[in-house]
């Protein structure tokens, strides 16, 4: 039988979901490292089946990942996250404070160079609603890119020191790179992040990247099968190292 490269922790007729390590990377990219699909699209050949795809979750990321098995179920669960009511909550740890324990983060993003994405208008434009709640951080000018897609994130201060924080984090919405992007906009940057980071700060610097899926929760997907609608996923070992004291 196929090995997996990720840890199976629920399966049934129509839906896979994945505890998925960090440096793994889901699909096939540039790197040429083995990736997951690969390895998914050989297991479930072996019982007459294929991967679908649902949602994705970064290389660097670690965390819960679901895989439809048939059709119906990866229209379900496309239709549930379309209409945001599938909910995904992560760990992240930042190079950086933040002024608030519990904030929104409502900066739309747009494409940026090399891959990269960014916030949809100047840094200097971004600011604080202290009169929110939670307090909100928004653009204080018109959005006139026409490739700005909006991109909501909602985060919670756990514990800190003198330079890192580790924050709970619910998306709501799912944009490429969002968590990363959004943090590091307002400078503070996930541990581990090359890309939107900086790749010379020694107090940035750490074996992975600093971000996991713990929890994902979904609607009954109107399939008839009995399958807990939350799983959780603790936080990996590799990730724990780099929790701030």
């Amino acid at each position: 039988m196929t090995d997996l490269p990720a840890t199976i922790l629920w399966r049934d007729p129509g839906l896979l979901l994945l505890d998925k390590p960090s440096g793994l990377p889901v699909l096939a990219d540039r790197s040429g490292i083995p990736c997951l699909w690969d390895a998914l699209t050989a297991y479930l050949a072996e019982d007459g089946l294929r991967p679908l795809a649902v949602h994705r979750i970064d290389k660097g990321t670690s965390g819960l990942l679901m895989v439809a098995l048939e059709p119906r179920t990866q229209r379900a669960l496309s239709r549930a996250f379309e209409e945001g009511l599938v909910g995904k909550w992560y760990a992240a740890i930042s190079h950086g404070l933040l002024p608030c324990g519990s904030l929104d983060i409502d900066l739309p993003l747009a494409p940026g160079r090399k891959s990269r994405w960014r916030i949809a208008g100047p840094r200097e434009a971004i600011g604080l609603d202290v009169a929110a709640s939670p307090k909100r951080y928004r653009l204080e000018v018109e959005v006139n890119d026409p490739q700005a897609k909006a991109a909501r994130t909602r985060i919670r201060k756990v514990s800190q020191n003198d330079r890192h924080s580790l924050f709970s984090i619910r998306l709501h919405t799912g944009r490429t790179h969002q968590i990363r992007v959004h943090l590091s906009w307002l400078g503070a940057p996930l541990l581990g992040d090359h890309l939107y980071g900086r790749p010379g700060d020694p107090d940035q610097s750490a074996a992975r990247l600093a971000l996991h899926c713990h929890r994902l929760q979904w609607p009954d997907l109107g399939d008839g099968v009995d399958r807990p609608r939350t799983f959780r996923s603790p936080l990996p070992s590799d990730f724990r190292a780099l929790l701030p004291a």
